[in-house]
């Protein structure tokens, strides 16, 4: 709605015209021909524009419906990738370990040590706490809390947060981190100076936890160095998703979570 009062707004000079054209038209009706033919060429033109001030309108909401459908296709195209099903499978939902809730930030922070992330769905759609968080380029949190329509996500931007990830090359496996520094650079831990890193290699999650599948994107390596004090790598990883400019997150549903907890 506010993006059609802008549309009123940018072409006001177009409405007055309007307003006058009409009123010009019920005084100079009765009036020459040559005014008659006047007026003629300004309804023309005035149709012209009036078609094409509907055509926007219909384009906005046509667009918004394109959205809408897109965000839909690619959460199923999420659930075939994280389940590696085929796409004969699609019809047999029941038989997915993972299914996706799509999910609008409705409030998100980036610039404190610890940054937490409000979205528009909660209890009545399914989500529950613990459950992982990713957009189209990454991961992005860890459900912490949930209302009847609202969800609390602790980002990966999060000094408390603490994600099993592994190289993907080696499948060496190590913790990631954020120092709570810099927004597209996180710290990957515990992965030992025996496996060979190079820049730019792809970290992904590993898979050892309820919370994401494996190799759900992280980032890329962008430095590293060995602890001599340990023989371990520090990794500086550069996230795979910008954080502060998301907009449209899938929340991953692990339907054997529970099953898996009782017997950990």
């Amino acid at each position: 709605m506010q993006q059609i009062i802008n549309v009123l707004i940018k072409n006001k000079n177009l409405v007055v015209f309007v307003f006058l054209l009409i009123f010009s038209t019920f005084f100079f009706k009765n009036q020459s021909f040559y005014h008659e033919t006047k007026l003629n060429s300004f309804r023309t033109s005035l149709s012209g524009k009036v078609f094409y001030l509907n055509s926007l309108f219909k384009e906005y909401f046509s667009l918004k419906k394109q959205n809408e459908a897109l965000i839909n296709e690619n959460k199923k195209l999420k659930e075939i990738i994280l389940n590696k099903e085929s796409v004969d499978d699609l019809n047999s939902k029941e038989k997915f370990k993972f299914e996706i809730i799509n999910a609008k930030i409705i409030k998100n922070n980036i610039k404190s040590s610890r940054n937490f992330i409000i979205l528009n769905k909660g209890k009545s759609d399914g989500v529950e706490v613990e459950m992982g968080v990713i957009s189209s380029n990454g991961i992005v949190g860890i459900v912490n809390s949930v209302s009847e329509n609202y969800s609390n996500i602790i980002s990966v931007l999060n000094r408390d947060l603490s994600i099993n990830a592994k190289h993907k090359i080696s499948n060496a496996f190590g913790s990631l981190n954020w120092n709570g520094i810099k927004p597209e650079r996180l710290q990957l831990f515990d992965i030992a100076s025996i496996n060979n890193l190079n820049i730019g290699d792809t970290i992904v999650t590993g898979g050892m936890s309820t919370y994401f599948p494996e190799d759900i994107l992280i980032g890329t390596i962008a430095d590293y160095e060995i602890i001599k004090e340990n023989g371990y790598y520090k990794i500086e990883i550069d996230l795979s998703n910008s954080i502060g400019n998301l907009n449209t997150v899938y929340i991953i549903n692990n339907k054997h979570k529970d099953e898996i907890k009782v017997i950990e």
